[in-house]
């Protein structure tokens, strides 16, 4: 089963900065999960919430600032103790800094639908002119993105990320032709995984971070699983083996 970090090490480094996938990737970890927002500009950003407060202690939207704007903000106030100033990162800057990654799941946060369509375009062109068609998934909640993301390029890779109990993941994720079905640990069964994979989608779970559900969902066949603690679990799941 594959270790994924979530929003690099979310729980050992400042979350969605550069710094926290480097952390990560010196401890092993290759599959990375992170989340894209559009700046104001119209620049690829790695971001989780709509506002700047919890990660940097700033007022305002993160979609009200520039991309340099963004930069010049510290991020690692929700993580005491980290040593060094933590920019809000570009897309491009996280990934071009990690080249030899070995998957990528970008998750699409909601927006208007004028700026999904300028996500989607942006992401289609950035994983085309690095060729990671093979190495990156595009994911989101928002199932007119995906939608989107398919009629634009039909080769790029897409994922579900389902985590409300009022539809069936499996057949949600089927129908918008999804690669991936990204399940919230909540709503893990062994028939729901079973009938993930029989569909030949890559099941992967969020957010895990005890270690004994690790080896539990290893044991229902779950594929991957995305944890703020990748640098313990990667030890863990070794020494499990």
């Amino acid at each position: 089963m594959i270790i994924v970090g979530h929003r690099g090490a979310r729980n050992e480094a400042p979350e969605n900065t550069l710094e926290s996938f480097v952390h990560a990737y010196q401890h092993g970890c290759r599959h990375f999960e992170l989340d894209v927002q559009l700046s104001q500009d119209k620049q690829l950003i790695v971001f989780h919430d709509t506002t700047l407060k919890r990660t940097t202690g700033h007022r305002g939207r993160m979609t009200d600032f520039t991309a340099q704007e963004l930069s010049n903000f510290d991020a690692r106030l929700n993580t005491p103790g980290w040593p060094r100033p933590c920019p809000i990162p570009s897309l491009k800057t996280v990934v071009d800094a990690l080249p030899d990654v070995s998957h990528w799941q970008f998750e699409v946060k909601t927006d208007s639908r004028l700026r999904l369509s300028i996500i989607a375009e942006q992401l289609i062109h950035f994983i085309s002119a690095r060729k990671l068609e093979e190495r990156a998934t595009i994911t989101s909640s928002n199932r007119w993105i995906l939608k989107q993301v398919k009629k634009r390029s039909i080769r790029s890779s897409t994922g579900l990320v389902a985590e409300s109990r009022l539809y069936d993941p499996v057949k949600s994720a089927t129908a918008l032709g999804c690669d991936y079905l990204c399940l919230s640990d909540k709503l893990v069964s062994a028939k729901r995984v079973h009938d993930a994979r029989k569909k030949g989608l890559h099941c992967s779970v969020w957010t895990v971070n005890d270690l004994k559900r690790m080896n539990e969902l290893r044991q229902l066949g779950v594929d991957s699983v995305i944890t703020d603690v990748p640098s313990k679990a990667l030890t863990f799941m070794s020494a499990s083996v």
